[in-house]
């Protein structure tokens, strides 16, 4: 692949504002060192299982990329992990935009309240974030899984929504083998982008499907 992720994050940023964290960066360290003391600011109702889901973010720092939505722009914190390569980086800010979109269309309070308080709402949006970033994979790499993966348990699914998320995630890899663009306005915009720029490499453009504007 030869586009920089930082012009997909850019492009990303263009589209819905959020702020990006790396490893390395002053930052980094006291947000992934938040996640617990987030609980302490929610609905006595959310703090059993956002007890549970943020201090595994906490515990997997190292591994797994997050936003939060915070009162001013979202933060999406990248893990070392998503530095892997370009393409893995590329596809992490593909999830975490996917989810930056969440949040723009519930608000910020609505969108914690609805990822911690509903396994099924919280199924639904890992879903569209992971099908979204096994897009931009496919789009730069032609890389596709064979089947819909499993979310990682750190989500703390039950079978039924656990279920529910691979068939989520089943339809959209359907859709891109279609040659259609995922119906995730993340995906949307940034195919709009792939399609104005004028350097994008020709094997990478035939795989992103014309969107009008």
């Amino acid at each position: 692949m030869t586009i920089d992720p930082r012009s997909i994050e850019a492009a990303l940023q263009a589209w819905r504002p959020f702020v990006v964290i790396r490893p390395g960066d002053p930052a980094h360290a006291v947000v992934v060192g938040v996640y617990r003391a987030l609980v302490g600011v929610l609905p006595e109702a959310l703090r059993g299982v956002a007890g549970i889901v943020l201090g595994s973010l906490e515990e997997r720092s190292a591994s797994v990329s997050v936003t939060l939505a915070t009162p001013l722009d979202p933060v999406v914190v990248l893990s070392p992990a998503a530095m892997a390569d370009d393409v893995t980086t590329a596809s992490v800010l593909c999830h975490e935009a996917c989810h930056v979109g969440q949040v723009a269309h519930a608000g910020r309070a609505q969108v914690i309240v609805d990822y911690l308080g509903s396994g099924e709402l919280r199924a639904q949006r890992e879903a569209d974030a992971a099908a979204a970033g096994l897009w931009m994979r496919y789009v730069l790499t032609g890389a596709l899984p064979d089947e819909a993966p499993t979310l990682s348990d750190l989500y703390h699914l039950d079978a039924g929504d656990a279920a529910m998320a691979r068939q989520i995630i089943a339809s959209h890899l359907a859709t891109i083998r279609a040659g259609v663009c995922p119906p995730l306005d993340v995906c949307i915009a940034l195919s709009q982008w792939f399609h104005a720029q004028a350097d994008v490499p020709a094997d990478v453009l035939a795989r992103v499907a014309v969107v009008p504007s």
